[in-house]
């Protein structure tokens, strides 16, 4: 006889004792393949499994793409969904990353000027969790492609806590303080999710 079990919800409460995972640890663990068919990214200590994309997320990546890569020029790189080192514990692989042009064949970036995530249904995280983390680590801007919302949500000004601002965008053009010539306009960003 073949007893199947259901296995147990994830922990919803961490105890006082919680070890969180490394990033060291974790990029080790992805070299030996253990998460080989899924994705997965490490987020303050604990692996979150990212949402398969839809085609309305992928039609925002591409269209992104193609304005960030034509701003960013030779002074900077754009990745795309490539892990960034944010602290000991937190290794994302958010949407877009602009970072300083160099070479990252021994480690992951650490300094991003401009980070976007676009969120179909990762909204709450991608606003709470994962920007606290980029405020606190000092990246210079981070934008939240807001599909649900219909707005891009900018922050500036990072500090220990978050941001010192944050402002929602519907529409009207929308300029990144650190990457010269990199303008989008939002209503046409926004007008793929209808």
């Amino acid at each position: 006889m073949i007893t199947v079990t259901t296995p147990a919800p994830p922990v919803r409460e961490l105890p006082e004792a919680f070890r969180p995972l490394r990033s060291v640890e974790f990029q080790r663990l992805v070299d030996l393949g253990l998460f080989e068919g899924t994705h997965v990214e490490l987020v303050g200590g604990v692996l979150v499994e990212m949402s398969p994309q839809g085609p309305l997320h992928n039609t925002v990546l591409r269209r992104m793409n193609r304005v960030l890569v034509l701003a960013a020029g030779d002074a900077f790189e754009v990745g795309v969904q490539v892990p960034l080192d944010v602290d000991d514990i937190t290794l994302p692989e958010p949407d877009f990353t602009i970072v300083p042009a160099g070479r990252f064949t021994d480690r992951h970036p650490d300094a991003a000027v401009l980070i976007v995530e676009v969120a179909v249904t990762s909204g709450r995280f991608d606003l709470g969790e994962k920007a606290r983390r980029y405020g606190a680590a000092g990246f210079g801007e981070y934008w939240v492609v807001d599909l649900d919302r219909r707005c891009v949500h900018v922050h500036r000004d990072p500090s220990p806590d978050g941001w010192g601002s944050v402002v929602r965008h519907t529409a009207g053009e929308l300029a990144a303080t650190a990457v010269p010539g990199l303008v989008i306009d939002v209503a046409d960003v926004l007008s793929v999710a209808g």
